[in-house]
Order: structure tokens, then sequence, then C-alpha cells
């Protein structure tokens, strides 16, 4: 691999002005980071573009010819949400100066807000010999930009909207500062969203013809003007934490990655793990139930109040935030004042509406209850409060919390933030914020001290990329941690908690397979997708389960039912494997054909809610039959399960040497577990026995949702 100069003056001083803002995200982590993505940069533009020109020993640009083959260098950085990944372009940015680049390219989220923000982080944190163009500066300053590209010192950094107009704006002046001549990168920051081709799934099932879409093309398409084209001496990066839409892009795809770089996050992150790892929400004191039918509730068209679980979240709203203040100041970072409740009802601006004014007219009633015990709100802020103790025991008293509420809440502010909403008009209090908002809400939005999130936004079919994104409570929170509480319905809670175990897996998979990425694992639950449909070859994709145990999280236990798939399931098995009985030997199994563990599966039911699918497993086995020819282990045995809430099964039987010879094999195995009991009964279950299945693939078994070009 080419060597890179790791101690150039731009690096050097970027890392000293973003110092302030690594407080979590350590020096070393950030310096670690940076080093590794321009690593992988320099190197591909190495391999792919043109030799000798970047990296420590490079001599910039060789010939002024510039090559104009179509573009096939595209990586990929993929961080967690609201880990740091502007940070990362930013460090990145200026360690590639500092090794013959000299012009970097920043595509965001098609937002004002957030082309705003972008610029100004590059701007406040890059030395000034770089100097950062956006839309503003296109016309008036191209012989600047030329001069500076022509010097060789320094560089330049444009950021630009992924939107039509700013895009050939951007490739304009592109063309007039004659860049195409000099070394440069593409930073794709949330590359899954507006950049890829939304006419895939059109072309894979009706026309083959049908051109790209519009923002597509002018990205990536060689045969147009287009940002790629317009920078034959490049490396293009996609930047995100939910790369699924592209990791499931077909392999000659212009954004699937030839490399893939994680980030790693600072010791102060808080993540999916924190809030949704627990299957059992109720052992996690930092999430809040509330009624599954709450959102219909809040948004039907005769609502006149808000349900009991918004009402929750803004009393403990209030209280986390007063003694929050009290003990660590209020925030006071410029325009980012204060503490903030999320909101994230509907992404429709009616309902938006509606919800605002809910919450004043709820707030207004309230107030009363911080002053006077007598008041008929008072014993809410009781239950609110001890609450608030459950989980943070180290808090002021009630009568303490309520005097500072009392003495702040004229302050409070309660903001719509959607389409409609310009950055200028978002003017914080330094107290107690109220955001309230849909789509906006999400990607790259950077809300700061957010204490507690009410989210009941449910779509019929939710996309792991999308829903992930809406998680703001993630990032940099560890010092607000105990008074942070996340609320939602527990349907919303499991979708999150299989999103979450999605990405680690697919991250550990990668850090796994780094060298060898030809797919990529993307593992889905029950009315979850992947990604938009739309930017998929329907042809080329596919669903199959990695290395791991699966099974249904809500068997089918009760009777009579119950009792018909017991009889039917123990019959056919008798036949199958006559010796499963003895404790042995149903542990060592027998090999049976995939047809026939495909009819044994098709007659067990389950409830599962995960990634177990009664519909979707035997397709599973059909497609592993292409892979493992020698057909399937069938194991039996005997298990004493103890519920959860609901009859939920928290985790599976399989665990020690059962499990990891089953992953080791070189078939699948499908286990029966017959569930019995002796003595007392356990809660939840009707104590009558009954059968569940477990699908235990091998390790080398490749992918739950691929492409399979």
């Amino acid at each position: 691999m080419t060597a890179i100069n790791k101690n150039g003056e731009n690096f050097k001083e970027t890392l000293d002005a973003v110092k302030p803002k690594l407080v979590q995200l350590a020096r070393k982590e950030a310096t670690e980071n940076a080093e590794q993505i321009v690593s992988a940069i320099v190197k591909t533009y190495e391999d792919k573009v043109k030799a000798g020109e970047v990296g420590k020993e490079g001599d910039g640009p060789t010939d002024r010819v510039a090559k104009v083959d179509e573009p096939v260098s595209t990586g990929l950085v993929y961080g967690r949400i609201q880990s740091g990944k502007t940070r990362a372009m930013i460090t990145s940015s200026a360690l590639a100066f500092d090794n013959k680049f000299q012009a970097v390219v920043v595509i965001t989220s098609n937002n004002n807000r957030l082309v705003e923000q972008t610029r100004q982080d590059f701007a406040n944190g890059l030395p000034g010999g770089i100097r950062v163009y956006s839309k503003t500066h296109f016309k008036r300053e191209v012989e600047q930009a030329k001069q500076i590209l022509k010097s060789g010192i320094g560089g330049i950094v444009i950021v630009c909207s992924k939107g039509a107009t700013r895009l050939h704006q951007a490739i304009e002046f592109l063309r007039k500062i004659e860049a195409s001549e000099y070394p440069a990168i593409i930073f794709d920051d949330e590359g899954d969203q507006a950049t890829l081709d939304t006419n895939n799934l059109k072309r894979s099932k009706k026309n083959p013809l049908i051109a790209p879409s519009k923002i597509h093309q002018l990205i990536h398409d060689p045969a147009i003007d287009s940002l790629r084209k317009a920078l034959p001496r490049h490396v293009f990066v996609s930047v995100t934490g939910t790369p699924s839409g592209i990791v499931l892009q077909n392999i000659d795809n212009k954004s699937r990655p030839s490399f893939i770089e994680l980030l790693r996050p600072g010791k102060d992150y808080v993540g999916g793990e924190t809030f949704f790892s627990e299957p059992n929400p109720s052992k996690n004191k930092l999430v809040s139930l509330i009624d599954g039918n709450e959102r219909i509730e809040l948004l039907d068209g005769d609502t006149a109040e808000l349900p009991n679980g918004l009402k929750n979240s803004i009393r403990f709203f209030l209280l986390s935030s007063a003694a929050a203040g009290e003990k660590f100041g209020w925030p006071d970072d410029g325009k980012d004042k204060g503490y903030k409740l999320l909101c994230h009802p509907s992404v429709k601006t009616k309902d938006q509406e509606k919800v605002a004014n809910l919450v004043t007219k709820y707030l207004g009633d309230l107030a009363g209850a911080f002053t006077s015990k007598t008041h008929h709100l008072y014993n809410d802020m009781e239950t609110s409060y001890d609450s608030l103790k459950k989980q943070t025991k180290s808090v002021p008293s009630l009568d303490t919390l309520l005097q500072i509420i009392s003495r702040n809440f004229n302050s409070r502010e309660i903001l719509l933030i959607n389409k409609n909403t310009t950055g200028d008009e978002l003017t914080y209090s330094k107290y107690f914020n109220f955001l309230i908002g849909g789509n906006t809400l999400g990607r790259g939005l950077a809300i700061k001290n957010l204490l507690v999130t009410y989210y009941i936004r449910e779509a019929k079919i939710a996309q792991m990329d999308t829903m992930y994104q809406h998680a703001r409570m993630f990032g940099y929170r560890k010092k607000t941690l105990p008074y942070t509480r996340v609320f939602l319905p527990p349907q919303l809670h499991e979708r999150f908690r299989q999103i979450y175990i999605s990405d680690e897996e697919l991250r550990k998979f990668i850090e796994k397979n780094k060298g060898s990425l030809e797919s990529f694992p993307v593992r889905i639950a029950k009315d979850i997708r992947a990604t938009r449909r739309c930017v998929l070859d329907a042809r080329k994709v596919d669903i199959l389960v990695p290395g791991t145990q699966i099974y249904p999280n809500y068997p089918f236990f009760k009777s009579p039912e119950a009792d018909d798939v017991f009889t039917k399931v123990i019959g056919k098995l008798s036949s199958l494997f006559p010796e499963y009985t003895d404790r042995n030997k149903g542990r060592e199994g027998k090999k049976i054909s995939t047809e026939e563990a495909k009819k044994l599966i098709s007659m067990i039911k389950t409830g599962g809610t995960n990634v177990w699918n009664d519909k979707k497993i035997p397709a599973i086995l059909s497609y592993l039959s292409q892979e493992f020819k020698n057909g399937i282990m069938l194991k039996f045995r005997k298990a004493n399960r103890a519920p959860g809430e609901n009859g939920l099964l928290a985790q599976g039987v399989l665990a020690g040497t059962d499990v990891a010879a089953d992953v080791a094999g070189n078939k699948p195995v499908l286990w029966i577990f017959q569930v019995e009991f002796t003595g007392k009964k356990p809660a939840g279950w009707n104590g009558n026995p009954f059968i569940y299945p477990t699908l235990v693939l091998p390790e080398k078994a490749q992918l739950i949702v691929f492409n399979k070009s």
C-alpha cells in the first residue's frame, strides 16, 4: 500500500481546530479514522486512477491530460448514527490535502439547513489555506478557485446539495476552474439517500431501457456532464450510517463500493446497544413503553387532548431538564441552546401542527402544578418524578425541580421542524424546547442536548435505513444519559431492536471479510425492508440467513391449535427420524433432504415477529439447497423454557458446544424443540407441551438479504 504523509500541517491544524469538539471523540480515534480513510483512498487512486500522483511520495498531477475513463473507484465509509461522520470527512479532507489531493467535493442532502450546517463545519474545521465554497460563491469566485488549484498550495472544498439545480451549478463551477486536471475526492454525505438510482426496480421489472433517475445520472453517469465526469482524477466515497441500499446494489452499479472503512466512535458515544439491545424493554430504564395504539389516539381527527404517553414524556422532560440543568448548568452553545424533547408523530405537516397545538394546550394546563400541590395535575408530576428517581437516584427534591421549572417555564419554545422550516427560524430557548416534526428530524440534523424522544411514526412496512436514521437519541450523550428517556410503543421498540441487530451483524461481517467483500449480509425482520424497493434490482436481490440460530420470538403454544400442531409434527418427526426420542441420537441428528425439511417446517405454526417468518423459511431452505447440496441435519431435544411477557421467547436454547458444532458444520441444522413442564407451570405458557423450531446455518452460509450479482 502506498504510504501516506501523516504529519502534514493541514492535518495538524485541523485536529487542533476541532479539538473542542473532540471531547468525546478522542483525538486518537479521530486521527486513526482519518488515516484509515485516506490510506484506502490513496491506494484506490493508485490502483484505479493513476500511480505516482498522491500519497507521501506523490508528485501531484504528472500531466495535464485528464483521464476520461468510466469511473470505477467507489468506496464506503460506514459510521454510526450521529457518531461524527462529518468530523471524519473534515479531518480526512485535511489529511488528503497533505497527500497531494487538491479538491474535495462534499455532496449532501437536499436540505438547506443541512447544507449550511455542513459548510460551516468544514469552514470552521479546516485551516485558512483551504477555501470552502458553496452555491453563493459559484459565480463570483471562479478566478480565485482556479488560482488556488494552480498554486498547489492549500486546496478547495465545494459543499453542494443533491438537488438538480445545485449539482448543475457545481459541475459548471468545476469546469470553469479546470478542476479536471487535479486529484480529487468526492464525499457523498448520506450516500444512500438521494444518490441511488430510484429507477432500478422499474428497469428490472418493466423495461431495461429505462434511464437512471436524474440525481443518480448527474452524479455518476459518464455519458452526460455529471459530477464524476467533471473530476476524472477522483475517488468517490459514500459516507453513511445506514448502507443497506448501497451494499445491495448490483456488482456493476456505480454506487457499489470496492472498499469499505468502518468508523470507530468515541468512548462517550451511545447508540443502539444502549437503547435497543435488551429484548425485554421493561428491563431498560431508558425506555418507557406507551400504548400500542397511541398513534391512532393522538392523530385521530376528533382528538381534543394528548394521550397519556405523550403527557408522560412531557412531564418527564421538564423534570429531567430541570435536574440536568441543576447538575450541569443550562446549555448555551451559541444558537443551539437548552435541552430538547423530540416528538416524531407523523410525516404529515397537518399532523405535526395538530400535535403542536395540543402540546401548547397541555403545557398551559400543566403550569399550575408547578406551584400548587392542590392542582389537579400535581399528582401526575409526582408520578413522573418517581419515574425519574428510579432511573437517576441523585436528583434534587420534587419541590426544588418544580421551582426551577416554574422559574424558567415562560421561556419554553415549541418548534415545528419540517420541509417548510428554514434554519433561521430555529431559535431555541435556553431552557425547554419541544421539537415536533417528520422527515427533517432524521438524517444529518444534529439535535444537541436531546433528553427525551417520543416516537410513534409507524409505516405498515418500515425501511431499516430510513427508520434507523430517526434514532436521533444516538450520539455523544453519555453525560446526560441519566436524564434521557425514549417513549415508544412495543411494536416500534421491536422494530428498532431488529434494525440494531441487523446493523451490528453487517458490521461484524464486513470486519471479518474486509479483504473479500463480494456480497453483504443485511438482516431483516417481519414487516421491515432493508431499504427502498425502488433502488434495488428485483432480479438480483434475494433472502438468506448468515451463520446464526434463528427461532420465532413468539412460539405457537396456546391450545387447541398448538396441540394439533404438536400431534402432526411429532408424527412427521417419527417417520423422518424414528430414533429422535433417544437423547443422544436426537442431539447427534439425522440427515434429511431439503424437501423433507420444508414439509416439516410447514407444519409448525408460530407467531414470530422477528427474523423468523413462517412463509419465508421454506424459501430460505430452497435457496440454501443450491449452496449446501448434501441436505439438512435434523436434530431434536426437549427443553424447559421460561416465557417473557405475552409468551415472548427472548433467547434461543442453543448455546456452547451445540451451537458451536452446528455453526462449524457443513450443512444447515434444523432443531425441533419440545417444550415440557415439570412441577409448577411457568407463567405465560399454558402448561401443555408444544413445539417450536430453530434453524442454524453454518458460518459459511452467506447472507440474509443479498444481491446475487
